[in-house]
């Protein structure tokens, strides 16, 4: 195939992308693809970038965070005609990167969320301490915040909008999605503190446990739950879908993730390797997704 590759970006990912695009790169070109990488800025697309979405056979956006993500890019894709570009619609991008409305979204599929909500500058906080506090609309974990006690909560006061959330005590998971089938789940596990930015882009820094040391049926249940997220939200051809357990062992949504990292440390591609699918194979099969959406 001919493949375009999308990565950079101005968000605060950034730099995750670039080693994304340097990585995915490398591995369609090993399984013999034609691939022209473009570091992508968030300004208006080029002449000469459209030209080559229009003539090559799948966009691969390597892209995390900010337009890449949220469906700014792919709502502009979409008004040049080009559809074959890997990942959901600008509708599934949109509403999972804003994390407050996937969240009530996903509730009302009946899929267990943290007690929490959206909160304002100036206004009472939805939850009490302990809680999370993280950006409402990015990604990677960037601003992630935690507050422990009710004398923290009394000092923390927001001058943005947070999703703030109850802190759940128990084990974290991750589902990969892929063509509408769950990939074996993910056990994180922080070596040290929360898996923040620094814990989930840092060799050694977390245990990632694929298959998850849980039995059958946990493991099926999450994969259920994951399938019904990807759904509920409208996603397509993968995401990456993740939970935590409460006090008593109760999954809840966290977050989808509709174009995960494909980093070395980064836990899509660990899932698809468990399932058999070497790095190379899996962008090759995101691309394939995208081809068929080419319009002749």
């Amino acid at each position: 195939m001919r493949i375009v590759v999308l990565y950079g970006g101005n968000s605060a990912e950034r730099a995750v992308s670039l080693v994304s695009g340097a990585r995915v790169t490398t591995a369609l070109r090993a399984r013999g693809h034609t691939v022209g990488a473009f570091d992508w800025n968030e300004e208006p697309l080029a002449e000469m970038l459209l030209d080559a979405m229009h003539g090559c056979d799948a966009v691969f956006l390597a892209l995390h965070g900010g337009a890449g993500e949220n469906g700014a890019l792919q709502a502009m894709l979409e008004r040049e005609g080009i559809a074959h570009y890997i990942g959901s619609a600008p509708s599934g991008a949109t509403l999972a990167m804003q994390k407050h409305l996937a969240r009530e979204c996903v509730r009302a599929f009946g899929i267990p969320v943290a007690r929490g909500g959206l909160w304002m500058p100036g206004e009472p906080p939805p939850v009490c301490a302990p809680l999370v506090c993280k950006p409402p609309d990015g990604g990677s974990s960037v601003g992630l915040c935690f507050v422990n006690t009710p004398a923290e909560l009394e000092k923390f006061t927001p001058s943005v909008p947070l999703l703030c959330e109850e802190y759940l005590t128990g084990r974290e998971y991750t589902v990969g999605i892929l063509e509408g089938e769950a990939l074996p789940v993910v056990e994180i596990r922080p070596i040290a503190g929360a898996y923040d930015y620094a814990h989930k882009y840092t060799v050694g820094a977390c245990e990632e446990l694929c298959p998850a040391p849980i039995d059958a049926a946990a493991t099926a249940h999450l994969q259920a739950l994951a399938c019904k997220a990807f759904a509920a939200l409208g996603l397509r051809d993968f995401a990456r879908i993740d939970f935590r357990e409460n006090a008593v062992g109760e999954p809840h949504f966290l977050e989808a993730n509709t174009l995960p990292g494909m980093t070395e440390t980064s836990l899509l591609p660990l899932a698809a390797a468990t399932a058999g699918i070497p790095f190379p194979m899996l962008c090759e099969r995101m691309c394939m997704c995208a081809a068929k959406r080419k319009k002749n």
